[in-house]
């Protein structure tokens, strides 16, 4: 007798994305577990475990010979218990299924690089253990004064003492000589202490309250939390997670941003205490390990995170929450190119558990879904302890009028006013630009030319603090100082701007103003942190950022919000450019006026005139959703069609474009007769990244069931052209690079 199991080796080859066959001779495998197995000329490679092994009733060398095969004997598990149970199992396999990506890709995104089913996993770091010292209360013993003391202060410690806090080594290795003492190993975390406030106990509105009971009591899953700014749709998440801890069942909410973790942990943190674990991709490999094993085990019930954590294996898990449901950093940019919100109702259907989605701007799909009754509406439209008098101005940037030929271009005169009142009122002002770095153009004064990735070939953003041009594509970067044109010349124009630069425009426009900045560029998450706290205690005057501080911030005191260049995301090539620009302006504009202070809103624009922004400044949402929706089924985007977005690159522009002409080819041979339409290939927005080319192909379509076959079958198109990659995105966030 002996046990045959099925292992997927964990390197990324395409010809490896199949089951290789072990055995064993003890009971000793399960599924969800990560193992060693001797693999080509390695002795000993990772693998996983990916179905429950099989007991075979006959020896190996029968079964061999009856089968006509080899079979290798496993080496060892490298787990002590699964990593992953049946339910997540399944989960890998529909994702799989349906992104179309390899399953060690998808096993990847599952676990911390210390987890992860990969051989360089093992040199990541593992649970760390430390000697304590215990007292054994069965021996009996009489301690001398000096041995009396020592075992006094163990008993003080409910588990046990640290050996190396010990400073009496001989009395200690006497005692445990004789049976009194013992060492054990206990594994130390590596997780900080929240800061935790006791928090008074609220009361929900009747509004909030009907939201609350409504989701409890629904044999819907999926709900879609439509509340406008300020409506209180967090107080509504922790009283349903209230709720299942009650059950004893586990909850995962999601946050869009990192930035944003800090705000939700306190609060959750506060009312739930030791329950929580934080997921991010900030914390450090040793605290995403030790974070994962304690949700693992059950020590913690509710796991906040960002995209990823929607992996977490929380048990007996109840809820899923997904605040901001409408920001695109829920989808993977790489492969699997999986939507967090769709992993989200995965787990529903698998789990039966339900799932929250809360935004006062809901994703067209998602508002659509809801008016079809595929997921069960329930709406907040008060805002709560808010102030809803809010002067919005447009500024006409093409209006001289407007503009001061001593101040900056971004600067406008009725902007340098507003700031001035409101430094003199001691209110705070927020200052919107989603283009980080201090210029997106460094040029040659002397020939005019622009200086360019070498990797890409788009022009390389200037960052001062560090002196540095940087691709913020590829990530290559060179020194600006010493960059020397190719015309010999050491002129540079640094043209437009980014957050730095207008950081520094305003220290020199407002010397006396506390200022800060936020952006990706701001190195670590505690310097973020340390940025977000001064600004909420009222100690910073001044916050210039991305869209990192327009979303879910609470600022008692900002009054004044000005959103320094509003057409710029109206310009990106994809149609998601309304929505996402309807997103960022209403969610920013909420962050003025949530107090008792009157809010004014300033928005720049060389179109001031747009319906978008017109809508988004009043924060609009229904007549914008209209809007949209006419031009979607005009256009035959999604909610009226579902997308595929092919993606080939390569290092060779010829065979990257031969292989974009191959799929062409096999896609028009198989979508005869379907509902599915073809566009491409085509060169993207920015055709050349970190030295590679690219070529995309577009598929809209109406069944999944007659799309997914055709998409399984490229897997041999890919085998056959493995020196170019062939990306597979379902849903995309946007049809072009």
């Amino acid at each position: 007798m002996f046990y045959l199991i099925k292992v997927l080796i964990g390197r990324a080859a395409l010809s490896l994305d199949r089951f290789f066959t072990y055995y064993s001779i003890e009971d000793t495998y399960h599924l969800g577990m990560r193992v060693l197995v001797p693999f080509g000329s390695s002795k000993s490679t990772m693998g996983f475990i990916l179905e429950e092994p099989k007991r075979i009733d006959m020896s190996v060398e029968e079964y061999q010979e009856q089968n006509g095969i080899k079979l290798s004997k496993i080496n060892r598990p490298v787990d002590e218990f699964p990593l992953l149970d049946e339910s997540l199992i399944k989960l890998a396999y529909r994702i799989n299924d349906y992104y179309k990506s390899d399953m060690l890709k998808v096993l990847n995104a599952f676990f911390p690089p210390s987890l992860k089913p990969k051989d360089s996993s093992l040199s990541k770091p593992q649970t760390r253990f430390a000697d304590f010292v215990i007292i054994n209360k069965d021996v009996s013993y009489k301690p001398n004064r000096t041995e009396a003391k020592l075992l006094e202060e163990i008993s003080a410690h409910k588990d046990g003492l640290r050996a190396s806090k010990i400073t009496a080594k001989k009395t200690l290795k006497k005692l445990i000589e004789a049976g009194v003492l013992t060492i054990k190993q206990v594994p130390l975390s590596r997780i900080p202490e929240m800061e935790i406030n006791e928090l008074k106990p609220f009361d929900l509105t009747a509004e909030q309250e009907r939201a609350y009971e409504q989701i409890i009591d629904s044999d819907s899953h999926i709900f879609l939390l439509e509340g406008v700014t300020g409506s209180g749709k967090t107080e509504v998440y922790l009283k349903l997670a209230e709720h299942y801890l009650k059950l004893n069942k586990g909850v995962i909410i999601l946050v869009p941003e990192i930035a944003l973790t800090d705000r939700m942990s306190y609060l959750f943190s506060s009312y739930f205490k030791e329950s929580i674990s934080i997921l991010n991709s900030s914390l450090s490999d040793a605290r995403k390990y030790d974070e994962y094993r304690r949700i693992l085990l059950g020590e913690s019930r509710i796991v906040l995170g960002t995209r990823s954590a929607i992996f977490a294996p929380v048990k007996d898990l109840g809820l899923i929450v997904i605040d901001e449901e409408h920001s695109s950093s829920y989808k993977q940019d790489n492969s699997p190119f999986y939507d967090a919100i769709t992993v989200s109702k995965m787990r529903s259907e698998i789990q039966g558990l339900k799932v929250v989605l809360g935004s006062a701007t809901p994703r067209i799909i998602d508002k659509a879904r809801a008016q079809r009754g595929l997921y069960e509406p329930i709406y907040l439209k008060t805002r709560y302890a808010l102030n809803q008098d809010k002067e919005i101005s447009f500024i006409d940037m093409n209006d001289s009028k407007n503009l001061n030929p001593q101040l900056a271009s971004l600067f406008s005169l009725p902007l340098v006013t507003a700031i001035n009142e409101n430094l003199m009122k001691h209110q705070q002002t927020m200052l919107l630009l989603n283009r980080r770095g201090y210029s997106p153009i460094f040029k040659c004064r002397n020939c005019g030319h622009i200086v360019a990735c070498p990797n890409c070939n788009i022009p390389l953003n200037y960052h001062k603090r560090t002196d540095t041009l940087k691709c913020h594509h590829c990530g290559y970067q060179t020194s600006a100082v010493e960059y020397i044109c190719g015309c010999g010349s050491r002129d540079f124009l640094r043209l437009g701007f980014g957050t730095e630069r207008v950081y520094e425009e305003l220290r020199f426009l407002f010397p006396n103003a506390n200022i800060r900045r936020l952006d990706s560029d701001v190195s670590s998450n505690q310097v973020r942190h340390e940025v977000l706290a001064d600004f909420a205690s009222g100690e910073a005057d001044i916050i210039i950022g991305t869209q990192l501080i327009a979303k879910g911030h609470d600022f008692p005191k900002v009054s004044l919000a000005c959103i320094l260049d509003a057409d710029a995301s109206l310009m990106l090539p994809t149609y998601l450019a309304n929505e996402e620009t309807f997103d960022l302006i209403s969610q920013f504009v909420g962050r003025a006026g949530r107090a008792e202070l009157k809010g004014k809103i300033l928005i720049q624009t060389y179109v001031p005139e747009n319906k978008i922004l017109r809508l988004a400044a009043s924060q609009n949402y229904e007549e914008f959703y209209a809007l949209e929706l006419q031009e979607r089924k005009k256009y035959q985007y999604p909610p009226y069609t579902y997308l595929v977005h092919i993606v080939v690159r390569g290092i060779d522009l010829k065979r990257t474009e031969d292989v974009s002409y191959i799929l062409k080819n096999y896609f028009l041979e198989n979508i005869i007769d379907k509902r599915i339409n073809l566009y491409g290939p085509s060169a993207p927005y920015i055709p050349h990244i970190n030295g590679r080319f690219y070529r995309q192909l577009l598929l809209k379509y109406k069944s999944w069931e007659e799309m997914s076959p055709i998409l399984d079958k490229i897997k041999t198109i890919r085998i056959a052209n493995q020196d170019v990659e062939i990306l597979i995105d379902v849903d995309p966030g946007s049809e072009a690079l």
